[in-house]
Order: C-alpha cells, then structure tokens, then sequence
C-alpha cells in the first residue's frame, strides 16, 4: 500500500490539477467523502460541490460538477464532468449565468424531467461557483 496520497482533477477538456496532498475531501453523489494516505480503494460518483485539496504547503478548492472519482494505487483522480479552481472564477460572469438559471427554471423551462434536472445541477453548479467565488 502507497504512502502518500496523489490527487489529479480533470475535465474533458482540461487537466486542472495534479499534486501530492495529505487530505481530500470531495462532494460525493451521496455526501462528503474524506480520503486520506492509505485509503482503500474504491469507484464513486461525483456530485456537485466543494473539492478541498489540502497538502503539507496549502489549501486548494474547487467548484465540482458531477463525474466519477477513482482511488488506486495511492492516486486519487476526479473525472469531473465539469471543475473550477477558486481562483479562476469570475464572480460577475458566473452571477449572470445563476441569474439566467434561475430566470429560465421559473419560466418552466425544459421540456422534460432530465432537461429540468440538467438545468438544475447547471444552477447547482453555478451557486456553488459563486460561494466560492465570494469567500
């Protein structure tokens, strides 16, 4: 069993992220999980939240929408479906898209039960970029 706890976030279309920690704790579908070294390995949905990367030096954090997290071999790799680190967020940007998600939801947009799910994990996603954005 590894020592160390290495922690990768990706998208499909970026790599964000990739250092050794000392602690992670990631927004599963279900809840919070905490990964530290020594972590069995296991296969989880992500959900939409806080990603906290902390390591001997620093303290990342990252907006996380939906995808898959994988612990093997010491490294912890995110699959996010969609990711933000806080410093790369635009407050005002990311405020105009919440505004526009909560317009189009009021108005009854989606036609379907999985395009009002979709648009409500974009809005999920969006709030969750903005309290980061705010701390």
């Amino acid at each position: 069993m590894p020592d160390g706890l290495r922690c990768t976030v990706v998208t499909p279309t970026a790599s964000l992220f990739d250092e050794p920690a000392t602690y992670v704790n990631l927004p599963a579908w279900d809840g919070q999980l905490g990964v530290m070294p020594g972590t069995s390995p296991f296969l989880t949905r992500l959900g939409v939240g806080v990603l906290t990367v902390q390591s001997s030096e620093s303290k990342k954090l990252f907006a996380v929408g939906g995808g898959f997290a994988q612990m093997q071999d010491g490294v912890l790799t995110l699959l996010a479906d969609d990711a933000a680190a806080v410093g790369s967020i635009d407050a005002a940007k990311t405020e105009a898209q919440l505004a526009e998600l909560d317009t189009k939801l009021a108005e009854g947009a989606g036609a379907s039960a999985r395009e009002r799910e979709t648009l409500g994990r974009a809005r999920q996603f969006a709030f969750t970029k903005l309290s980061l954005a705010r701390r």
